[in-house]
């Protein structure tokens, strides 16, 4: 694979541009989270058809992806965010021109069904992208200093940022790895197999994340990633909240222990809990530069921007 990107770094002042590849948005919670940005010190340009709506999607298809394509020409904008997730990336991502792209390397964020994007990004156009907060849910129904403080500090590092600083995170299995940080939503990330994008994991700190996903599918879909190969080779993983993905209070068992189960073999440290993706707090991971784990510490090793 060719030597990924990096984006130029967001700073104080800058234009950040929102776009809707997925569902659709609530004009609400949008307003909100534009308000957090400005009160970040961010300026904000909505994408044309972000209030639009075409059955459970944010508009048609080629009014999404031409809203992300104008953002990345717009040389004024530093960086894109995504207003939500949902469903309705993949339907967008073959539209994308991916060497247009490319010529405008920017900072793409966002997570949920957005993990898809981010995957094409780096694979088709070469670039780090970065999972994390998304307008309308994070900076705007359950905005967080933790959240607002790691987007600003990993969008702006031109320096290693070094450890990220979380409370709450578990150790299912101890140790210490160091490799190129990937992963998103698991749904999304077993939804990649087959495709041009397909997640790749060799030499990998594999971070995986989901909601509203009983015990027995998250089971069955890292049994499935362990059967076609992807934890091969993976030097830690890294998992997130995991919100409404918990056996009822009845059950004598809990996800970490179907987690242990399924991952018991691997060679590598297990943490859980980490607080990206779903949840209340989204910390913004630059996906494709080097991190590493040691004891209950996700540190970031290399700059994600230029």
């Amino acid at each position: 694979m060719k030597p990924l990107r990096k984006p130029p770094a967001l700073k104080k002042g800058d234009l950040i541009g929102v776009v809707a590849p997925a569902g659709v948005v609530k004009a609400e919670d949008l307003g909100n989270g534009v308000r957090r940005l400005e009160e970040m010190g961010f300026r904000v340009a909505l994408g044309r058809s972000l209030y639009q709506s075409a059955r459970y999607l944010a508009g048609r298809d080629e009014e999404r992806a031409a809203d992300l394509a104008e953002m990345f020409a717009n040389p004024e904008v530093k960086a894109v965010v995504a207003a939500r997730g949902g469903y309705g990336t993949s339907r967008v991502i073959p539209l994308l021109d991916a060497k247009a792209l490319a010529r405008s390397p920017k900072i793409f964020v966002g997570s949920s069904d957005l993990t898809l994007l981010l995957h094409f990004l780096r694979s088709a156009c070469h670039l780090v992208t970065f999972h994390g907060p998304m307008v309308s849910p994070n900076f705007g129904k359950y905005s967080s200093p933790t959240t607002n403080g790691e987007f600003v500090r990993i969008l702006g590092a031109t320096t290693p940022p070094g450890p990220i600083d979380v409370t709450g995170v578990k150790v299912l299995k101890g140790g210490s790895g160091e490799g190129i940080l990937t992963g998103g939503c698991l749904s999304l990330v077993c939804q990649t197999i087959g495709t041009p994008y397909e997640i790749q994991t060799e030499d990998a700190i594999l971070f995986l994340e989901d909601i509203n996903e009983p015990p027995y599918r998250i089971d069955r879909m890292l049994t499935y990633l362990k059967q076609v190969g992807k934890f091969e080779g993976v030097r830690a993983v890294v998992f997130g909240l995991m919100p409404d993905c918990h056996p009822s209070p009845q059950e004598l068992y809990t996800l970490e222990d179907v987690i242990r189960d399924v991952l018991a073999d691997l060679p590598c440290p297990i943490l859980y809990d980490f607080p990206s993706g779903h949840g209340g707090t989204n910390v913004t991971l630059p996906f494709g530069v080097r991190a590493a784990v040691e004891g209950a510490t996700l540190s970031i090793l290399e700059a994600p921007v230029s």
